[in-house]
């Protein structure tokens, strides 16, 4: 694969992933007062236009981010000379926490789990989506850890 192609991909998807967990850290802070976040409050929240707004762009922005994450680990192990054209997203996190990456199959099931819980309409189930907020927000910061890895890694 040409390496100026490879080059590119990488760079768009950092500067994607870069602009999901700016967004979603603005959002979150909307929400801040209400941490840590339980069922009742949660449903009271949405019931305001504004706050299911802000809401919904956590949920589109999460899924955003955690797709992009995947993406960026394979470009970067594409721009470290590594063949991962071939291999699932679980065989890429494996490789990324062998090569000292702050990315292991736990944290990775656990973030994918976020996701399913924040995009999908499940209805009445709102502690299970503020669980999901709580855990989103302890996440983040190991998001950021490892993209800053990523693009340290790569030379940006």
């Amino acid at each position: 694969m040409n390496r100026e192609l490879i080059n590119k991909r990488f760079e768009s998807y950092l500067n994607e992933v870069e602009k999901h967990l700016d967004i979603l850290k603005e959002d979150l802070q909307i929400f801040e007062p209400f941490f840590p976040m339980d069922g009742a409050k949660l449903e009271k929240l949405i019931q305001n236009r504004d706050y299911l707004r802000v809401f919904d762009q956590i949920a589109y922005r999460f899924l955003k981010l955690q797709e992009g994450l995947g993406k960026l680990l394979k470009w970067y192990f594409l721009k470290k000379g590594e063949n991962v054209e071939n291999i699932t997203i679980v065989d890429i996190v494996n490789l990324a926490e062998k090569t000292g990456l702050d990315m292991d199959e736990d944290f990775w099931f656990r973030i994918r789990a976020l996701r399913n819980s924040l995009v999908h309409e499940y209805g009445l189930k709102y502690e299970e989506v503020a669980s999901a907020l709580n855990s989103l927000r302890d996440s983040l910061l190991r998001i950021e850890r490892l993209k800053n890895q990523l693009k340290t890694g790569a030379g940006l």
